[in-house]
């Protein structure tokens, strides 16, 4: 029976020990749960900071990128050598400023022993002579500190404007030299267009006297081919007239000096001679044919004749060549001219469009350039009012919560020393004058409470005629506050 016991025993202690690592595991929860609660807006709070530092590591980063670039670069080497020569004129400026000092300390030590020897003067002389002595002194030197006072003051004032002059001369000069970079490229686009212009003008001019002079040698050689048609033509019918001529003298002086004979003979004769006629007379046309050669040549040697007239002919043969390539390279030329003349009334109008859309296009940006300034001044306008309004929120949230005393907030003093209202700390402030207001209704409440149970204690009876006295009546309960989300 002991060994059942035992085992009770152990299971209620086992489940004491349940009950009570649950009671703690409860108490536990609750405890993280009140501390996630109040933690929460701080991490939000964090979480906002690391978001902002990032991006102002991001933007110092991308400020670095810049940096090193070769415009950045070239800036900085600029930077530099004014920097130096900025160094050079403060050591110079430095060495004066040093050696007026110097003068300024031995006038201080002159000075000094002015007042020495008045002083020893003082005990010689008299005191209304002594007291002269030293208003004059004193006159002196504070007229010399007052030069000395201006002529410091308009030098530094030279010196201020010597330094904003030199970097406006800077600024200028570096305008300058972006506009001269930017004037020679435009300068250089119009002189090389300018030239690709002329070389086609040139080319144009060229060809077209080139043109002109081929046609004028064409028409000459036209005209001299039609004189030489019309002076053979001549020479041919004057050579025909002759041969006939002769040809029927000849006949004539055969007919009357034969014998007549018989029918055969006559015409046997007869066909011999029309043989020999035939003969004489290719004979004598061939000799006329080479006598008007010879005579118009001018040359009675027929072995040069035939040379000359080979000659003649392989000249007449290059010129007829010679003309064909030139008029189809005077086709190709004009061809070439117009197409040219085409390429360049093509290319003045994509010109002119491109002059014209970027035009527009320029137009266009300007509406919405002043569009976006108009939108930008009405924004920049709306944000300053809304900072204005927020600022005001801001100011009475921190009026209310001094007055209301709820500006020393545990989270805050956990934050940081900044006690003042911003946009990061505006809803806790909120949060506590909610807390605040939500605990001064609870206690108007309970001050109505009382008081409306002091009235009825004032409107009861005496304890003589009460029967019984009641028990103390439950006060109400005060509402559980339940804390509203913070937003981020």
């Amino acid at each position: 029976m002991s060994a059942p016991s035992d085992d009770l025993e152990m299971e209620k202690i086992a489940e004491d020990e349940l009950a009570k690592l649950q009671r703690q595991y409860r108490v536990m929860e609750i405890d993280r749960a009140m501390v996630m609660t109040s933690v929460q807006p701080t991490l939000r709070m964090q979480k906002n900071i690391i978001n902002t530092l990032n991006a102002e590591l991001e933007k110092i980063m991308l400020e670095l990128k810049f940096t090193k670039s070769t415009s950045n670069l070239l800036e900085n080497a600029k930077t530099r050598e004014i920097l130096i020569t900025l160094l050079k004129e403060h050591e110079k400026y430095s060495t004066e400023v040093k050696e007026h000092r110097g003068f300024i300390n031995e006038l201080d030590f002159l000075l000094k022993q002015v007042q020495k020897e008045i002083k020893v003067l003082k005990s010689k002389t008299g005191c209304d002579q002594s007291y002269n002595i030293t208003l004059t002194n004193q006159t002196v030197v504070s007229q010399l500190k007052n030069r000395l006072d201006t002529a410091m003051k308009k030098f530094n004032h030279v010196n201020s404007d010597n330094y904003n002059m030199r970097l406006e001369i800077d600024r200028l000069l570096r305008d300058r030299q972006f506009f001269n970079t930017i004037w020679k490229n435009q300068v250089k686009r119009l002189m090389d267009g300018k030239a690709q212009i002329i070389d086609l003008v040139e080319q144009a001019i060229t060809t077209y006297d080139q043109r002109e002079e081929w046609c004028a040698k064409l028409d000459a050689l036209k005209e001299k081919a039609a004189i030489d048609y019309r002076k053979h033509c001549l020479e041919v019918r004057e050579l025909q007239r002759q041969l006939d001529h002769s040809m029927k003298l000849e006949e004539f002086l055969r007919t009357k000096g034969t014998v007549r004979l018989t029918a055969a003979d006559a015409k046997a004769e007869a066909k011999k001679l029309e043989q020999q006629e035939q003969e004489m007379r290719t004979y004598n046309n061939y000799v006329n044919i080479l006598d008007a050669i010879k005579e118009f040549a001018g040359e009675d040697d027929v072995d040069k004749l035939i040379q000359e007239f080979t000659r003649r002919e392989e000249e007449n043969y290059a010129l007829f060549n010679y003309i064909n390539e030139v008029n189809t390279e005077l086709k190709n030329l004009s061809d070439n001219v117009r197409m040219l003349k085409t390429n360049i009334d093509e290319e003045t109008a994509k010109h002119q469009a491109k002059l014209f859309k970027q035009q527009d296009s320029i137009e266009s940006l300007r509406t919405t350039l002043e569009e976006r300034k108009n939108a930008t001044a009405i924004a920049r306008a709306t944000c300053e009012r809304s900072a204005e309004v927020l600022a005001s929120l801001l100011q009475q949230i921190h009026s209310l919560a001094i007055s209301s005393h709820c500006e020393s907030l545990p989270l805050l003093k956990l934050l940081g020393k900044n006690f003042n209202v911003n946009v990061n700390n505006a809803r806790l402030y909120i949060k506590s004058l909610e807390k605040k207001i939500l605990e001064l209704v609870e206690i108007i409440k309970f001050d109505e409470m009382v008081q409306r149970a002091s009235e009825n204690k004032e409107r009861t009876p005496p304890s003589t005629r009460r029967r019984r006295a009641r028990g103390p009546q439950p006060q109400p309960s005060p509402r559980p506050r339940v804390p509203l989300p913070i937003q981020a």
